[in-house]
């Protein structure tokens, strides 16, 4: 094969700056020689404009000549005729423009189908082979089976994804699932930094149970909340710290979450830390980790860099976890929506610091086979063999 550079068109439309984007990033600082990264989003607004020092970075946002909204409100006929032809075919020529100005030589969908469906229809309308990075679910609509039938090659993060994909329609020799990776530099046992538990305000000895995610209505700190006071009765004092902002269009679940941690009923255990960019050392001051998602993960990110800090993790059992953790050998899969199975869990690991250290050895282990060095190597070879025919 050539040496020669091959320009790669990374384009990200999810709705917010979540663990795809982070994923996204992560896979991006190792990618080598002859890549060369051109990242597209539809999302201009910071942290976004930081992913330039990767490569050419572009802004394309989504054009809307017509709300959609509008369209339903109004019981317009062919209103997804129309959608695709005033909405979505004007973003698909944006993105075949770029394609062509930035001598584009393959096209990587990150996320789901749906979301990227303008990007693919450019690659298609440009003859450019186009891979989707599946790390989210696709429904069963016409606009995801045509995308998953006009792709080159399809990497789901999980089985999960990848039974969904298949039942969609797509080749059984088109799809391999490479799951999520970690810095393993950054996310490893490693012990507690003092400064930073007492910026927290953490006293020493008082149990530390966190949960890592956007403030979105499917991550359940909700589900957390509920089991908050369970948790406290026994020991009364235990710190839950939420880690994650809001993000996407609709901030309401966030300032529900934030009103109900400020409870007098929970006596100020229950912190809102917001985003940070030091989750690794918030999780090595962390005694449990927590994965509450309500509906499936197509991977969960989140519960693997509690695993790789060596930390016990109780995660949801569906989606992206069954394929990581042995329930009871390096972490505890449970039920998920349900509070009172939260809590038992929770307390069981919090009466049991032997149990509970055992589960996070195993873990660490566990998460040494999920490093983004190889995630980037798993990719490239996706890249190279596409590149080739």
């Amino acid at each position: 094969m050539s040496a020669r550079p091959w320009n790669i068109a990374f384009c990200e439309n999810g709705a917010g700056y979540g663990g795809a984007v982070v994923s996204l990033e992560a896979m991006l600082e190792l990618l080598p020689a002859p890549f060369t990264p051109h990242i597209y989003t539809g999302i201009g607004a910071p942290p976004y404009p930081q992913l330039a020092r990767f490569g050419t970075w572009r802004h394309l946002p989504a054009i809307s000549l017509l709300r959609q909204a509008w369209l339903r409100r109004h019981k317009i006929p062919f209103a997804s005729t129309l959608d695709n032809l005033l909405n979505m075919l004007p973003t698909a020529l944006r993105y075949y423009i770029a394609f062509k100005r930035d001598r584009i030589d393959l096209v990587y969908l990150n996320n789901d189908a749906s979301c990227n469906m303008a990007a693919a229809m450019a690659a298609w309308l440009a003859g450019l082979p186009a891979v989707l990075h599946a790390r989210g679910f696709n429904t069963d609509t016409r606009g995801n089976r045509w995308v998953l039938r006009k792709l080159a090659y399809c990497m789901p993060v999980s089985t999960a994804v990848r039974q969904e994909l298949i039942a969609l329609g797509l080749p059984l020799d088109k799809c391999t699932v490479v799951p999520e990776g970690l810095d393993l530099d950054l996310f490893h046992p490693h012990a507690a930094d003092p400064a930073l538990r007492a910026a927290l305000g953490l006293a020493e000895g008082e149990p530390v149970i966190t949960l890592v995610g956007g403030l979105v209505d499917w991550k359940g700190q909700d589900v957390l909340l509920d089991a908050a006071p369970h948790i406290l009765a026994r020991y009364p004092q235990a710190q839950l710290l939420l880690v994650g902002g809001a993000y996407g269009r609709d901030a309401k679940f966030a300032e529900t979450i934030a009103m109900r941690a400020a409870d007098p009923t929970l006596h100020g255990r229950v912190r809102l830390l917001g985003s940070r960019s030091d989750v690794a050392a918030i999780l090595a001051l962390s005694d449990i980790v927590l994965h509450t998602s309500t509906t499936p993960e197509p991977f969960g990110r989140t519960f693997l860099e509690g695993m790789a800090l060596g930390k016990a993790v109780i995660a949801s059992n569906e989606g992206g976890p069954l394929d990581v953790i042995d329930n009871g050998i390096d972490g505890v899969l449970i039920a998920p929506r349900d509070p009172h199975l939260l809590a038992e869990a929770v307390l069981q690991l919090l009466d049991d610091p032997a149990s509970r250290a055992t589960l996070g050895s195993n873990a660490a282990i566990k998460a040494r086979d999920y490093s983004i060095a190889r995630h980037t190597a798993t990719v490239c070879q996706v890249l190279h063999a596409q590149l080739a025919e």
